[in-house]
Parts: structure tokens; sequence; C-alpha cells
């Protein structure tokens, strides 16, 4: 029988199809082919060997200053605030790196191999004058010397270091709305209260918890909005103090303006095999949501008692591994290199025109493998970067392992995306990045593609029909699920709509492959070599022992 209700369903549809229209759930596609007319995004290499990182990313030894946040997209977002320390030390730390990767070719500790990042890093060096600016320090002065390091800086790392400057009068006002809804009275919840809190400077405070001092101190700020205007000499010294107590001095204020330095990446990142539902849509699973901090490794058939892991299992490339849980035995969820390799002769997914490529080192030589992080599941638990993104992420991080064990690490619910102010502009955006690439895998082994590897049908599959496509810069996602901490917890906190999508360009994995002379690389000696490698930088007592430079 046909009725008045299926006759509109049926004219509906009927109007769909004229029109062109389909509906795109996530994860679902039906091209996979992908397309070999660009280079890929990844590492070529002939056979696993260790690999130390030449790119211009900056060090904090702090780890308060360092924010690291999976989300929705399948991307982890690592924002760093510098300080005038880190600022201070960034060319020192670029030059301390480049004299001790020479020292150790002079003495032929190692012996480079099938790629030349590292004289691409040494010729960009040259190129920005680090060493002029280094020698012109005094005559500069402190603050001259400062600007000059940012502006290296952010010519080395472009469109990934943001200066900030945030009118205080707007951030009290808009903070100032906020404390005036809640009761004077009550506190309010665990949830309220942080989401006061973190609102004097949305995604820039991320506080999980209270100390019973800012609990107090919210508390009085609420009391003040109720009984002074923003602009009153006791609401701003008192939210300025706030802000100060809450970051931890992160941001700090001059002439009006909330100042900050940051350098910010967005990873494209795999997470677990497997899927979760969310308003009848699947979507990839991230194994665990909430805050997690990093661990020590304290069983592993490597070298243990430290965080920064390096897996005597070659698959992992001999690339740091950043373990945040312990999933029973001797395995462990961690932040690690791609896992994977893509035989260039045995990957059926892969183009033509990127199984034939030779090897820049020596020319004569074709690469037999190819590293390219699967952004989407593909995991059976950890986090995987692409390996030359996880070599930079432990060169942001601090070096001793005491202190990364204090490096706390934000994971969303699946659902939930990352809604940032990238560049403190007032106006916060959805964090995506320029990465097209996803596929199946299975014991290691790549097998097939989850979809084209272009921008439109790769969107399609990873946001469904929640995204409203335009030129790099003009998409939109309609609605955007965010969440809030709770104690380590995390938690759905609401929807925003109508979201631009930032896609941060991909940046690129700048890994230099070597040898070493005096031992194996995968004996203990080799793997201590490695490890103190990827520490070097201001604050960290250089162990030359260990790097055979007596």
């Amino acid at each position: 029988m046909i009725t008045a209700r299926t006759s509109l369903a049926a004219l509906a549809a009927l109007i769909a199809v004229l029109a062109g229209s389909t509906a795109f759930a996530a994860l679902d596609a039906s091209d996979t082919t992908w397309d070999g007319s660009e280079p890929p995004q990844g590492v070529y290499f002939h056979w696993y060997e260790p690999s130390f990182y030449v790119g211009f990313a900056p060090r904090t030894q702090d780890p308060q200053r360092v924010h690291i946040r999976l989300s929705r997209g399948n991307q982890l977002r690592v924002t760093v605030t510098l300080g005038e320390s880190e600022i201070d030390a960034y060319l020192d730390d670029l030059l301390l790196r480049r004299t001790i990767y020479q020292q150790l070719l002079d003495a032929k500790v190692i012996e480079l191999t099938t790629n030349r990042a590292y004289e691409r890093f040494v010729e960009r060096l040259d190129q920005a004058g680090v060493v002029d600016v280094v020698k012109a320090r005094n005559s500069l002065g402190a603050e001259a010397f400062r600007q000059k390091s940012i502006d290296i800086l952010s010519a080395l790392n472009p469109e990934r270091v943001f200066q900030i400057r945030m009118p205080v009068a707007g951030m009290l006002q808009r903070w100032h709305v906020q404390l005036a809804a809640m009761s004077a009275a009550a506190p309010g919840s665990t949830a309220q209260q942080l989401d006061a809190a973190n609102a004097i400077i949305p995604g820039r405070v991320n506080l999980y918890q209270l100390t019973p001092e800012l609990a107090s101190s919210l508390a009085r700020a609420v009391e003040l909005a109720h009984s002074a205007p923003p602009e009153s000499p006791a609401f701003r010294e008192h939210a300025l103090a706030f802000l100060d107590r809450a970051t931890a001095a992160r941001y700090r204020v001059r002439d009006g303006v909330v100042e900050a330095v940051e350098f910010t990446a967005i990873y494209p990142a795999g997470t677990l095999d497997g899927t979760t539902t969310y308003k009848g849509e699947r979507l990839p699973d991230f194994g665990v949501t909430g805050v997690w901090p990093l661990i020590p490794r304290t069983d592993g058939r490597g070298i243990t008692g430290m965080v920064d892991y390096l897996s005597s299992n070659p698959g992992y490339g001999f690339i740091t591994m950043l373990p945040y849980q312990r999933a029973g035995g001797i395995v462990y969820n961690a932040y690690h290199n791609a896992g994977v390799r893509c035989g260039l002769s045995e990957t059926p997914f892969l183009p033509a025109a990127w199984r034939k490529v030779m090897s820049e080192r020596d020319g004569k030589k074709p690469y037999q493998n190819l590293w390219i992080v699967s952004r989407g599941p593909t995991s059976h638990g950890c986090t995987r970067l692409a390996s030359g993104h996880m070599s930079e992420l432990r060169q942001i991080l601090p070096s001793e392992s005491s202190v990364l064990e204090r490096v706390a690490t934000f994971r969303n619910p699946p659902q939930c995306y990352d809604a940032f102010d990238i560049d403190g502009d007032g106006a916060a955006e959805v964090m995506g990045v320029q990465y097209y690439l996803a596929f199946k895998n299975r014991d290691h082994t790549p097998i097939r593609a989850y979809v084209a590897n272009r921008r439109e049908p790769f969107y399609r599959w990873l946001y469904g029909d929640n995204v409203a496509l335009g030129d790099v810069g003009h998409a939109r996602l309609n609605e955007v699920p965010i969440c809030r901490y709770v104690g380590k917890k995390a938690e759905e906190a609401g929807v925003l709509t109508n979201m631009p999508l930032y896609e941060a360009p991909y940046a690129p994995e700048p890994i230099q492959f070597y040898r070493i002379k005096p031992a194996p690389f995968d004996s203990p000696a080799g793997f201590e070599l490695n490890r103190e490698l990827r520490k070097v930088g201001a604050g960290h007592p250089l162990d030359r022992g260990r790097l055979f430079l007596h």
C-alpha cells in the first residue's frame, strides 16, 4: 500500500538522485585506488637501521609546557608554549646537535647511510645564519637575540610557530560573563568548576583537577564577577593572578595583551584497529581515552627502566617508543613510529610511480621499503605516528626519563574533535592535517587501502557527511562534539556547530639513517648511543662515553 509518507520518502530519494547528492558515512569508501602523481608523504629506506633527528623543532625541558592531544580526525596535536629559557637555548641546541653529529662522523663512530637529510640540515642552518647570530649574542642584547631566535625558529618551521597576542580586555570580558553565570554561593560540580577555570583562555588552560589553592581562587573570581565589572582593578588583578597560577606562568601580560610564542605540530595518527559507534556512525576507536601520563617501561626485550624505550623488534625502526599504558606482560601501549613497512615490491595498493626510487646516498641502488603511517584504524592498541614525526616528538620533549614521566597526554573520546584557536586570533578551528593515506594491515603487513589518497574522498571517508568541503582553508565541520577532562577522565562536554577546519600542512620527516662502527647498532651499546643522541640539548649533561666520544 502506498501512503502519503512513503510517497514523500520516494520523492525525496528521487530528488537526491536527480541532484547528484550522495550520503556519506564515515569509514565507508567506494574508491580505494591510490594516485601516484605526487611523491608519497613518508620515508624511503632500504632496511632497518637506526636514525637521528635532523629537523628544527625546539626542545623544552619543562613537562608543563607541552600539550599533547589525540582527537577525532586521527591526528595528534603537540603544542609547546616556549618560555625565555627555551627561546634562549634554541639556536645553541641546533648548533650543539650539529656539532655532536659531526664529531661522531669525524671520529668514525658512525657512518651515514640511505639518505642525505643530514646534509640538508647543515645547509639550512647555514642559510639561516645560525652561527652568525649566536656569535653576535652579546652585542645584540637579550631581547634582540631572543627576537632573532624566534625569527629563525619561524623560518625553519613554516606555519608551525605562532606569536600569540590576545587582548587582555577581551579575555577578561569573556571570562567575566562565564563566571557571572555561576552561583556565588555554591561552587558547582567539579566539571563546572573546571570548565570555568579553563575558560580564562580556552584551549590553553587545560586543567583536569583543581588544587585547593586554585579552587579557592576560582571561588573568589566568581564572587568578584558578581560584584565588580570586568574592567575593575580588583577583577583584573585577581584574574591575571589566577591565569599565572593556572598556567605556571606560561603566559605573560605586557602592554595590555597576553603574550606567548607557541610551536604547534599536527601529526596524522594511526589508532586501534577497531571502530566504535557514535549516533549510529562508525568511527575509529582510540583504545583508551582520558589523561594518560607517559610511563617508564619496566618489562620488555630491550633495555628497560626508562620512558624513552627502544624496542629490539626491528619493525619499530629503532625509534623511540613512549609508553602510556601497561597492557599486560611485556606489552605496553605507546606512541611509536609507523610500526609497519610498505615493501615496494609487495604492497598491492602502492602506485607504480612510488615503487622505483633510487637511493639518494649512492644513487645506484633502489629503495626497498617505504614508511607511511596509516591515518585510521591500524594498531593493536598503540598510537602510531610517522617515523620522522615520532623522532620529532622525542626531540620536543624533555631529555631525561624522570621528567618525561611528568608529561601528560590527552586522549579525546573518539567522537570529540580538537577545537583550538591555533593562532590566538580569537576564533577556534577544528584541528586537522593535509594527509590522506590510510590502509589496513594484518600481522604488521599492509594488505589494502581503506580509501583513495585524494583529499575529497579521504575526507568523506574520515568525516562522513559531517564535512562541508571547500578549498584548503575553507572546509567546515557541521557538528563538532568537544570534550572536557575531569580527574583524568574524558567526557563529551557539548557540541559546537559550523566550525572551520584548520588543515595544517604535512610536515616533512627529517631523519638521517646511520650505522655504528664500534658496536652493533642493536646491541646494548648501540641502543645507548641511539638513546643518548636523542637527548642532546641545553640542560642535559651529555654522556660522551655512551656516544663513544671519550
